[in-house]
């Protein structure tokens, strides 16, 4: 690898089976400790070994759980290639946003990784062997970013242009010369801003926000001390100026026009039908969804329903599922079927993070 300013970026080669220690239904993203790549390359060149402690791993779970959008794993990295090749970038599974956690000795995991129904029999098959991270690290080695995942049967894809050219684009400009600290993430996570949002970008906009609440709080007739606004903006909240009786509604009047609107508002959400419950009915129909991935699904829409309405359109249909569940037909009780789990299929089970009853189904699909 050229010798670039960090974050350096690589991609690496781990089994998909899970490391003895991850817990049944997770996903380890990246293992604990000191890693060197195993597909024979002697990287990391920039330092001794890619690091990952306690420490670092919590920050960077932290980091990565700021981000809005589940974390792609692609086949062979064509995520990364696809502007270049041309070529359609179909997902293998998911990494559930927000489902980060930093597991001391055993790594960095995510909680609910989904898998499509292609991936599952081709991993089961032993079409593909290996998971392999796309991660950022400084000089020191410490990982500082993961870009995504893919599935692969060889690791080590990147080329020189394209680690150096994705250096770039995850390294703000003035601030090549050192990694983002941990405050800096935080502040950038916490203002919605972009992630190659630069130190003065963010100390600007924290400055911008901070103004605002200060006009606010001017506008609500509240004094706060110019100096420390962050620790007196809680008076904003607390010590609201008496209100102005010729500006406002007689108390009995709005007590009245309140108890009309909550009628009113129960009525209609009597009435009320959950559009979310529809797009769950209509993908787990349509195979969009897995009926594994039900539960995950209800709780991400109640959470977020305009996230979980964007994934479903991004959803790609499995035809396969959608007969199944369409045609109507009781599933045969005979005919071939797997009823159980050999060794090997196990193993990648629990590598992939999912039930061993979820397994036999997706295999019997």
């Amino acid at each position: 690898m050229s010798k670039t300013a960090p974050p350096y970026i690589a991609a690496l080669s781990l089994t998909i089976a899970s490391a003895t220690g991850t817990p049944e239904g997770y996903f380890l993203v990246f293992p604990d400790g000191e890693t060197r790549s195993g597909d024979g390359s002697g990287r990391p060149h920039e330092c001794d070994s890619w690091k990952l402690n306690s420490t670092s791993g919590r920050v960077l779970a932290q980091m990565l759980n700021a981000r809005p959008t589940d974390m792609v794993i692609d086949y062979e990295h064509q995520t990364l290639h696809a502007q270049s090749n041309g070529q359609p970038a179909p997902a293998a599974g998911w990494l559930a946003a927000g489902q980060f956690e930093y597991i001391d000795g055993v790594g960095l995991c995510n909680r609910a990784p989904s898998w499509t129904t292609k991936a599952t029999k081709a991993i089961a098959g032993r079409e593909y062997r290996y998971k392999s991270p796309v991660i950022a690290y400084d000089t020191d080695g410490n990982v500082t970013n993961v870009m995504n995942v893919a599935i692969t049967n060889q690791p080590a894809l990147l080329t020189l242009d394209e680690l150096t050219a994705l250096s770039a684009k995850f390294t703000p400009k003035q601030d090549q010369d050192k990694p983002m600290n941990p405050l800096l993430a935080y502040v950038i996570a916490a203002l919605g801003l972009k992630e190659s949002t630069t130190e003065d970008e963010a100390v600007t906009a924290l400055s911008a926000q901070v103004d605002d609440f200060k006009n606010k709080a001017t506008d609500a007739k509240v004094t706060i001390d110019a100096d420390k606004p962050l620790a007196a903006l809680s008076s904003v909240f607390t010590n609201v100026a008496e209100p102005d009786p010729a500006k406002y509604v007689p108390v009995k009047t709005m007590t009245e026009t309140v108890a009309a609107l909550n009628a009113q508002i129960t009525e209609l959400q009597g009435n009320q039908v959950d559009p979310t419950a529809e797009l769950l009915t209509a993908a787990l129909s349509d195979g969009r969804l897995l009926p594994a991935q039900e539960k995950w699904a209800q709780s991400y829409a109640a959470s977020d329903p305009a996230g979980f309405k964007a994934f479903l359109d991004n959803a790609p249909v499995i035809a396969a599922l959608n007969q199944k569940q369409t045609t109507g037909k009781p599933d045969p009780v005979a005919g071939g079927k797997i009823t159980a789990l050999s060794a090997e299929q196990i193993e990648v089970a629990n590598g992939m993070g999912i039930s061993h009853a979820d397994m036999i189904a997706e295999l019997n699909a």
